[in-house]
């Protein structure tokens, strides 16, 4: 754990769903619910895999017997994801259930862009994020510094609630990428920096392994591992921005 957390997080993000097939925006909540934008075939293989992993992490030494949680965005691609890693980590549903944590939503991405194909949209709000963390993309959608607030939020709920646990979180590209970018103190105009691939896990205190001055797929099939990284307790203050 952290010096200034009193719990040990990891991080997921969902398998490849059947919204990354379509290569459609899903990302308002009353959409990203419906089962119809779960996981795909392969989205939920992967979040197996990344299951056994945690599985693996949960049975080292200085792990046994500490609580562990699992936290989930309500979108069913999310939900499944956590069900299936969370299953293949040998974690009982009765003792661990899937709790949902709306602070964990998708980024929304407005609505001129929700349900329509995602083609270059990505590239161009990233690259707007990289100038300000106050843009709105698709007219009406989340700002950078709106989704750094919620996960504030959320960090600050969970702390103050558990000590000495270790906490899953499962969530979407940006609302991670932010997330780390925040709670590690690094300037969150730049959070691509600490982009997931589907259904990567990865503490929270480690660094992302791909090289982040390279081209990133929105919606990559890959796994990541990492390097070691630092927190900052100023991550639960006001994040840095443009």
């Amino acid at each position: 754990m952290a010096p200034d957390m009193r719990n040990e997080y990891w991080l997921l993000r969902h398998g490849r769903s059947l919204a990354n097939e379509a290569e459609i925006i899903v990302s308002k909540p009353e959409n990203g619910v419906e089962s119809r934008w779960t996981l795909a075939p392969a989205g939920e293989d992967q979040a197996t895999a990344a299951g056994r992993q945690l599985g693996q992490a949960l049975a080292e030494p200085h792990r046994k017997g500490r609580p562990v949680l699992v936290y989930a965005s309500p979108f069913s691609r999310t939900q499944r994801t956590a069900e299936l890693a969370a299953q293949a980590a040998g974690l009982q549903s009765q003792s661990v259930p899937v709790q949902s944590a709306d602070e964990l939503r998708e980024r929304f991405f407005g609505d001129e862009l929700e349900l329509q194909s995602y083609g270059k949209a990505y590239g161009k709000i990233w690259e707007r994020d990289a100038v300000s963390t106050d843009t709105h993309p698709g007219g009406n959608g989340e700002s950078v510094n709106e989704v750094s607030a919620r996960i504030r939020q959320l960090f600050q709920r969970l702390e103050e609630a558990h000590s000495g646990a270790v906490i899953l979180l499962v969530s979407h590209g940006d609302t991670l990428s932010v997330l780390q970018a925040t709670m590690l103190g690094a300037d969150t105009r730049q959070h691509r920096r600490f982009a997931f691939e589907t259904a990567e896990l990865r503490p929270l205190l480690q660094h992302p392994s791909h090289d982040p001055s390279q081209p990133h797929l929105p919606h990559g099939r890959g796994r990541g591992h990492g390097h070691a990284g630092e927190a900052h307790a100023e991550a639960l203050a006001t994040p840095r921005e443009a």
